[in-house]
């Protein structure tokens, strides 16, 4: 059974690297557009953007938090 484990391991994609700096730079952008335009349509539109980057910042955390978890154990 332990050996198994380890081949599954040993065969198991790489843990995914930190995605943050990439949606931070997409929200910079989204926020410049919210400054440079008058909508407020666009920027209701923009902030919900914004909020399902915030909840793929979060479900990436939790996926690279069990990958590492898996790979230590």
């Amino acid at each position: 059974m332990k050996n198994k484990l380890e081949t599954f391991k040993q065969n198991a994609p790489e843990v995914p690297t930190n995605t943050c700096p990439y949606i931070d730079f997409v929200q910079e952008i989204l926020k410049e557009i919210v400054d440079e335009s008058d909508s407020v349509f666009i920027e209701k539109k923009i902030e919900l953007a914004d909020s399902m980057l915030e909840y793929i910042r979060e479900a990436n955390d939790a996926l690279r938090s069990i990958g590492i978890k898996n790979v230590t154990d």
